[in-house]
C-alpha cells in the first residue's frame, strides 16, 4: 500500500576521481525496484593530490558531467549523492563503554545500542574530521558476553569496538561547494568504494565473508566483509596511472598515448609467445616499432607490488579462512588484462570482476561505473529506509511494532 505513496524517483551518484568525473543514474518506480537508466564520464580538472587545487574548474567538470547525463537519459537534476575516493579517508577503531543501570539488570533496547555507537563515534574523531560510516565490530556485556547484535539481551553494562570511516571535514566541505557552485545540491555524502560494494556485493556475500578491491587511478582500496559487516579496509596509493607512467617513461610517450597503449596492449600476465611481436606506435615524425616485451616490462613492476599488496594486507586482516565467496574487483584500474588470473595465482582465491547486480540499460565496464551506481543505491536506501526493501509494508509493520516493544522494554 505504500508503494502508491512512493511514486518514482531519482537517483543520481557523482564519484569524483583523480581523473575523471563519473555519473549514473537510478530510477526508483512504485515497486521500489531500482533500474539504472545511464551512466556518463568527463575528464576531472581542478581536483589534484586529494584536495580541490581549483574551484571553478572543478565545478565546471561537475556541471559537464550531469548535463551529459541529464542529455542522455532526459531526466533533469537538483540533487546528487557524492563519493569520496578512498585517497580522502582514513579507517580506524573506536571502543567505547556505557553503564546501563545502577543496580540490577535491564533489556538492551535499540536506543541503547545508538547511545554506546554515537560516544563510540565521538571518542574515535578529532576537531577537523567527520565520521561517513561505522561498523560495529562487536559488542561486549558486563566484561563476558559477546555479541553481535545485543538488542533483548539483559544486561548492567555495554561495550561496543567500532570501525570508522573518517574523512577532513575542510576536504568535504571543499567538495560540497565545488557540487553547490556547479548548480547542484548533496543530499548524502558516502565513501566510494563502499558504494562499490553496495552495487555488485550481495547480502549472502557479505555474509558469507567475501574482499572488495576497488582500483582506481591512483588508489587501491581492499575492504573484507564479514556477517554483513565491513570487517577491514586497506588503502595504498597505487593504481591504473602508475601503470601508465611506467609505460610513458619506459617508451617515451606523452601519457596520454601511453594511456591509449596501455589500454589496448598491457596485460599482467607476461607470455613468452607474445614477447617478440611487434605494434607500430605513431609519432610526430612517423610510426616507430616496439615489441610488446617492453610493455610487459613497463607494467610488471606496478602489478607485482598490487599483487604483494593485496596478498600482504588480506593475511594481516585475520579474515582469510573465513573468505568463502573469494575476491571481487571494481574501477578502471581492474580491467587491466590478466589482474584477476594473476592475484587469483599468487592467494589462492578466486578473483572476479564485479558486475552491478541492480538492473541497468546497456551499462558497458559495470566494474568501471560500480562506484557512481553504488552512490545512487545507497541515496535510494537512505531515502526510503524499510521502505526500499520489496516487502515494504510487512517492514513498515515489523519497524512499528519494535518501536512499542523497546518503549515497552525501556519505561515497564
Amino acid at each position: 500500500m505504500l508503494r502508491k505513496f512512493i511514486g518514482e524517483r531519482y537517483f543520481c551518484g557523482l564519484d569524483i576521481g583523480a581523473q575523471s568525473i563519473k555519473a549514473s543514474l537510478l530510477k526508483s518506480g512504485e515497486d521500489v525496484k531500482p533500474v539504472v537508466l545511464g551512466v556518463f564520464e568527463t575528464q576531472t580538472h581542478g581536483f589534484k593530490d586529494a584536495s580541490v587545487s581549483d574551484l571553478a574548474d572543478l565545478s565546471e567538470c561537475i556541471h559537464k558531467t550531469i548535463v551529459g547525463l541529464v542529455r542522455k537519459t532526459g531526466v533533469k537534476l537538483k540533487e546528487i549523492q557524492l563519493g569520496m575516493g578512498g585517497e580522502l579517508i582514513e579507517p580506524r577503531f573506536s571502543a567505547a563503554v556505557m553503564p546501563l543501570v545502577d543496580r540490577g539488570t535491564k533489556i538492551i533496547t535499540n536506543r541503547d545500542v545508538e547511545k554506546i555507537e554515537t560516544q563510540a563515534k565521538l571518542l574515535g574523531v578529532k576537531m577537523d574530521e567527520v565520521v561517513l560510516h561505522h561498523f560495529s565490530q562487536y559488542f561486549k556485556i558486563d566484561d563476558t558476553n559477546t555479541a553481535l547484535n545485543p538488542v533483548g539481551l539483559y544486561g548492567r553494562k555495554l561495550e561496543v569496538k567500532t570501525l570508522l570511516v573518517i574523512v577532513n571535514n575542510m576536504l568535504l566541505k571543499n567538495l560540497i561547494k565545488a557540487v553547490n557552485q556547479a548548480g547542484y545540491d548533496v543530499s548524502n555524502v558516502f565513501f566510494s568504494s563502499l558504494c562499490s560494494a553496495e552495487a555488485v556485493l550481495s547480502e549472502y556475500q557479505k555474509r558469507q565473508g567475501s574482499v572488495l578491491i576497488d582500483i582506481g587511478s591512483t588508489q587501491l582500496n581492499l575492504l573484507i566483509f564479514k556477517e554483513g559487516q565491513l570487517k577491514y579496509l586497506s588503502s595504498i596509493s597505487l593504481g591504473g596511472d602508475h601503470v601508465t607512467r611506467n609505460i610513458s617513461q619506459e617508451l617515451q610517450l606523452a601519457f596520454d598515448l601511453a594511456e591509449n597503449i596501455k589500454q589496448s596492449y598491457a596485460f599482467a600476465i607476461s607470455s613468452e609467445s607474445r614477447s617478440d611481436e611487434e605494434i607500430l606506435i605513431k609519432r610526430e615524425e612517423g610510426y616507430f616499432p616496439v615489441k610488446k616485451e617492453r610493455i610487459s616490462h613497463a607494467v610488471e613492476p606496478v602489478v607485482e607490488k598490487l599483487v604483494d599488496f593485496i596478498t600482504s594486507a588480506i593475511n594481516a586482516s585475520g579474515f582469510y579462512d573465513q573468505i568463502n565467496m573469494g575476491i571481487i574487483m571494481v574501477g578502471g584500474g581492474s580491467l587491466l588484462p590478466g589482474l584477476p588470473e594473476r592475484i587469483e595465482q599468487n592467494i589462492n582465491l578466486s578473483v572476479k570482476l564485479g558486475h552491478v547486480l541492480i538492473a541497468s540499460k546497456r551499462l558497458h565496464n559495470a566494474a568501471k561505473y560500480a562506484s557512481s551506481v553504488g552512490l545512487a543505491q545507497l541515496g535510494l536506501n537512505k531515502a526510503y529506509g524499510f521502505m526500499a526493501h520489496p516487502n515494504g509494508h510487512a517492514n513498515f509493520v515489523s519497524f512499528i511494532a519494535n518501536k512499542i516493544k523497546e518503549l515497552y522494554q525501556e519505561y515497564f
